[in-house]
C-alpha cells in the first residue's frame, strides 16, 4: 500500500469537489446588491417623498453600506403628511451595514419627510465626531407591490439623494441570507472592503489582516455582493474536501478510508455552515490542515532516505503553511505545539530505526562498532542538530515574516509607524481585546461543551415570513461525526496508554495512530486555558479534520476484525441522510417552522 495519489485518487477527489460545489454554490448569495447611496454631511439633514396620490404604506425597507464617512450607523426619523402637516410616524435604525433594515409600520399619507439622524460615538476621545451613515437605496411597499412613480422634493443640502431611489430593482420585500449581511459578517466584508479601497480600518481589527485581505479577493471579482464576499470561503471550504482526501491517503494509504475521510469533511454541518459565511475561519482551518498535512509527510517518512534537502521541503511547507494559519487567526498558532511534539517524536524515531537498521547491517556484515557510532553521530549531526538549525528558519524566521507581511495591506495610511512598531501594537491591542470578552451571549459554550456538540450558537433568522414558516442557520458539529469522534478519541488514547504495558498497541503502529491524537489536543487544549472568557462551538471547527481521522481509524479495525460487516457504507449513507435532513437549518432555507422544531434532539439545539 502507499500513500502516493494516483489518477484514480485524482478523479475520486474531483467528483466529489465538484459535486460539493454544486451544493455550497446554491442559495450562497445575490450576485447584485446596491452600489451606489447617499450620505448626507450635517446633522438632521431631511427629504421629503411626494407620492403624489394617498397610498398606504405597510413597508419600508432600506440598505445600508459603509459610505466615504469614519463611521456607518445612522437612524432615519420618518414623519407622514397628515392634515396639513407633518407628525412623527416611525423610524428605520441602521445598526448594521450591508443589510436590508425595515420598519412595518402602516400608514396612509401623500408625502413622508425623512430626516438623517446620528448616533454619536462613545469613545470620549471623539466627542466632536459623529457615525455618518450610508443610505443606499430604500423602497416602499403597499402589500406585496413595490410603490413607483414618487419624486423626491425639499432636497437635503448634500447632494446625490436621487441615488438613493436609483437602484428599485434590487429592493427585496424582505431581508433573507441571499441579499444581507448576517452574523459576524457586519464585521468582515466591511473591512475587507476598506482593504480594498485602501480606507482607515476602523471596526474589525481584534484578527489579523490575512483572512480579509483573501475575502477582499472575492469581492474585488464579483463586487460588494452577498456572493461576492462568500466565495472564497466557500471555494476555500470546497478544497478542504480534496485535501482532506491527501492526508487521510498519506494516513490510511489507502483509496477507500481516503474517501471515507473527505465523505466526512463533505457532509459535515459545521465545515459547510462555516465556510459559507464570510468569516475568516475556513482560511484558517484550511492552513491548519495543510500545515499537519506537510508534517504528517515528514513525520511519516524517513529522511535519510530522502536525503538532506529534499527531506527540508515538507518543512519547509510546514512553516509557510503555519505563517499564512497565523496570519488569518491566531488558533492557527496553537498547532505550533503539536507541531514541534511531532517532530521530535519523528527524531526519535527515526533515530531508533536507523540504530537498528545499522544493527543488522553490523550483523550481517561483521562490521565494527565503532562503525555504527560514527554513522549515528553524522545522523545526529545531520537529520537532527542541522535540521533543528532549519527549523527556526522554517518555523519562527518564515511565520513571523508572512504574519508581519500581512499587514502591508492594511499599513497604508500609518506613515508615522513602522510596518513592525504596527504590528507589535496590533498584537497588543488583539491580545487585550480577546482577554476582555467577558459579556455573556444567548449562544456562548465552553470549552468542555464542544465535543458533545450540546450548543450549537444560532447565526440568522427569516424575518417577515409567511406565518409558520422559518429560515434559520445554526453552526454546529454533525452528531455523528462529534459524538463518534469523541469515543474514538478516548478507545484511541486507551489504546496509546495500554500499548506502553503491553508494548504492542492493537489499533496500528502507535506513531501513526498518535498523529491525530497530537493534532486534536494542539488545537483544543489551548481553550482550557485561554484568557478569553466566552467561547462558541465554532471554535471548535479546527479538531474536526483530526476528529475524522480518529473515526476512520476506529471503523478501519472495526472492519479488520469483521466486527461490523458492511456498516461502514451503511454508516456513510445515514451521514449523508443527516446532512439532507438539517441542510434548511444549515443553508438559511425556508421551510416550514414545525421542520425546524423537529431537527432538535438535544435541549439546547435552539433555532
Amino acid at each position: 500500500m502507499t500513500g502516493k495519489i494516483n489518477k484514480k485518487d485524482i478523479k475520486i477527489m474531483a467528483v466529489m469537489t465538484v459535486i460539493y460545489l454544486i451544493i455550497a454554490l446554491i442559495y450562497l448569495g445575490s450576485f447584485k446588491a446596491p452600489k451606489t447611496g447617499w450620505e448626507p454631511d450635517n446633522l438632521n439633514e431631511s427629504f421629503i417623498v411626494d407620492f403624489g396620490r394617498e397610498v398606504t404604506i405597510d413597508k419600508i425597507m432600506l440598505f445600508g453600506g459603509i459610505g466615504h464617512s469614519w463611521g456607518c450607523f445612522g437612524t432615519l426619523e420618518i414623519e407622514a403628511y397628515r392634515d396639513g402637516e407633518f407628525e412623527p410616524y416611525t423610524f428605520i435604525d441602521m445598526k448594521s451595514v450591508y443589510k436590508w433594515h425595515y420598519t412595518t409600520a402602516s400608514v396612509t399619507t401623500e408625502k413622508l419627510r425623512f430626516t438623517a439622524t446620528y448616533l454619536r460615538t462613545d469613545n470620549e476621545n471623539d466627542k466632536n465626531k459623529f457615525y455618518k451613515a450610508e443610505y443606499k437605496e430604500m423602497g416602499f411597499f403597499s402589500g406585496n407591490d413595490l410603490i413607483s412613480g414618487f419624486t423626491v422634493t425639499e432636497k437635503p443640502q448634500t447632494e446625490g439623494i436621487e441615488k438613493l431611489f436609483d437602484e428599485q430593482d434590487l429592493v427585496p420585500d424582505r431581508p433573507s441570507v441571499l441579499n444581507s449581511t448576517y452574523f459576524d459578517e457586519i464585521y468582515f466584508p466591511r473591512t475587507a472592503l476598506e482593504q480594498l479601497e485602501k480606507r482607515d480600518i476602523l471596526y474589525e481589527n481584534t484578527h489579523p489582516p490575512l483572512g480579509k485581505t483573501i475575502i477582499a479577493f472575492g469581492i474585488s471579482i464579483f463586487g460588494m455582493t452577498p456572493f461576492g464576499w462568500r466565495i472564497m470561503g466557500t471555494l476555500f471550504g470546497a478544497a478542504m474536501i480534496p485535501l482532506m482526501y491527501i492526508i487521510a491517503k498519506r494516513f490510511f494509504k489507502d483509496t477507500f478510508w481516503a474517501f471515507f475521510c473527505a465523505w466526512l469533511m463533505m457532509f459535515d454541518f459545521m465545515h459547510f455552515t462555516q465556510t459559507r459565511l464570510a468569516t475568516i475561519d475556513s482560511y484558517t482551518v484550511f492552513f491548519v490542515m495543510l500545515m499537519f498535512y506537510s508534517m504528517l509527510d515528514y513525520y511519516d517518512s524517513k529522511s535519510y532516505e530522502r536525503g538532506f534537502f529534499k527531506s527540508h521541503i515538507p518543512l519547509l511547507l510546514c512553516g509557510i503553511s503555519l505563517g499564512l494559519g497565523g496570519a488569518t487567526k491566531w488558533i492557527a498558532l496553537y498547532g505550533a505545539f503539536g507541531l514541534a511534539i511531532l517532530f521530535f517524536l519523528s527524531r526519535g524515531y527515526e533515530y531508533n530505526d536507523f540504530n537498528n537498521q545499522l544493527n543488522i547491517k553490523i550483523n550481517n556484515s561483521g562490521a565494527s562498532v565503532k562503525l555504527k557510532e560514527k554513522e549515528l553521530g553524522k545522523w545526529l549531526g545531520k537529520y537532527f542538530y542541522l535540521t533543528c538549525l532549519f527549523c527556526v528558519l522554517f518555523f519562527i524566521v518564515i511565520p513571523a515574516a508572512i504574519y508581519v507581511l500581512s499587514f502591508i495591506p492594511i499599513h497604508y495610511n500609518d506613515k508615522n509607524t513602522g510596518l513592525i512598531e504596527s504590528v507589535i501594537e496590533s498584537v497588543k491591542s488583539m491580545y487585550n481585546y480577546h482577554k476582555g470578552v467577558s459579556e455573556s451571549h444567548p449562544f456562548e459554550s465552553p470549552w468542555y461543551e464542544w465535543p458533545l456538540d450540546i450548543r450549537p450558537i444560532f447565526y440568522y433568522q427569516g424575518e417577515l415570513l409567511p406565518d409558520n414558516w422559518g429560515a434559520s442557520i445554526a453552526c454546529f458539529g454533525h452528531p455523528l461525526l462529534f459524538w463518534i469522534g469523541l469515543v474514538s478519541f478516548f478507545i484511541i488514547l486507551w489504546s496509546l496508554i495500554s500499548s506502553i504495558f503491553k508494548k504492542e498497541n492493537f489499533l496500528g503502529e502507535n506513531k501513526l495512530v498518535l498523529f491525530p491524537v497530537i493534532g486534536y489536543l494542539s488545537q483544543y487544549l489551548p481553550w482550557v486555558v485561554a484568557p478569553r472568557k466566552v467561547t462558541f462551538i465554532y471554535h471548535y471547527f479546527s479538531c474536526t479534520p483530526f476528529l475524522i481521522l480518529m473515526v476512520g481509524i476506529i471503523f478501519r479495525y472495526l472492519e479488520e476484525k469483521n466486527i461490523i460487516g458492511r456498516f461502514t457504507k451503511v454508516f456513510l449513507i445515514v451521514y449523508l441522510t443527516f446532512f439532507i435532513l438539517y441542510y434548511p437549518l444549515l443553508s438559511g432555507l425556508e421551510v416550514p417552522r414545525i421542520y425546524l422544531e423537529i431537527l432538535r434532539i438535544l435541549p439546547r439545539w435552539d433555532w
